[in-house]
């Protein structure tokens, strides 16, 4: 396996990552949309720092492994390697999650394909990134404990993170801020969620708040809007590619009701259902 950077010109890599094979059809056909609007923010984001560093194996090392006739892998394969995960990683000022700070780079997302999990590949992707953030004097993340993206996926874990030496600056319930010192000493600090005082009417209002770092937030919110019909609601899609409405708002993905943030991750339509049924029956 190699690790190494990739450019707005190999998105293709992250495309095959961020879009699993093994998930339902239907599932990758309605992110599409979302996945392109991924890719040009990467690209935009690529511009003021951020990078993508990609784990792969060539083709026919991994069709050996899992048999040569497998289609799902034979999905994957990209200019003849198999890509096994990411970390995608920018200067913290320009961070698409909810914190400030300065000389440290902050990671968006660590991700392998579940197939290749327990094999390094996390550990070889963070410490690829640990070497590139020493030149910045720091590296920061926006993890989890106790909790799971969706209601079941354990994505970002503190114990993870805390493994490789960092440490907690900043929690908001199971939101919490780690920071490696790697020279700088700069701490970085979290911003919470607010609560929007808004004008009380017939219609439960639910605030969506999602990004194009992230294509399962566009899906979350395709979910919501799909679902939500049957109640007596308003949905507000509300986007956080810029900066100033994530300090405004102190979120990036997560969702509001009656302006009273309930869910500041991404969360599945049963999570969602069981917050608005409460609402609506107040």
């Amino acid at each position: 396996m190699r690790i190494r950077e990739v450019s707005s010109e190999e998105l293709d890599y992250v495309a095959v990552l961020c879009l699993d094979p093994w998930m339902p059809p239907k599932w990758r056909e309605a992110m599409k949309p979302a996945m392109d609007a991924r890719k040009e923010w990467l690209r935009t984001m690529m511009r003021k720092g951020l990078q993508v560093s990609v784990a792969l194996e060539k083709s026919e090392e991994v069709l050996r492994s899992f048999g040569a006739k497998n289609a799902k892998i034979r999905e994957l394969v990209v200019r003849g390697n198999v890509p096994k995960g990411l970390i995608e990683y920018v200067p913290i000022e320009f961070a698409p999650e909810p914190v400030k700070g300065e000389k440290s780079l902050f990671i968006d997302c660590v991700w392998v394909l579940p197939k290749f999990w327990h094999g390094g590949v996390g550990k070889g992707l963070l410490e690829r990134f640990i070497e590139n953030a020493k030149a910045y004097g720091g590296a920061s993340v926006l993890a989890y404990e106790g909790d799971k993206w969706f209601g079941f996926f354990p994505y970002m874990p503190v114990g993870f993170f805390k493994k490789f030496g960092f440490k907690e600056v900043g929690r908001d319930g199971s939101r919490v801020l780690l920071h490696l010192n790697l020279g700088a000493d700069e701490q970085p600090s979290l911003l919470y969620p607010k609560t929007k005082v808004i004008e009380e009417g017939d219609k439960v209002v639910i605030d969506v708040f999602f990004g194009s770092q992230c294509p399962w937030s566009g899906w979350m919110v395709d979910r919501i809007k799909r679902n939500v019909k049957r109640y007596d609601a308003v949905v507000n899609a509300v986007n956080t590619d810029d900066r100033k409405i994530i300090e405004e708002y102190g979120m990036s993905r997560g969702v509001c009701i009656n302006g009273e943030p309930v869910i500041k991750r991404m969360a599945s339509w049963k999570e969602i259902e069981s917050v608005v049924k409460q609402a609506v029956q107040r």
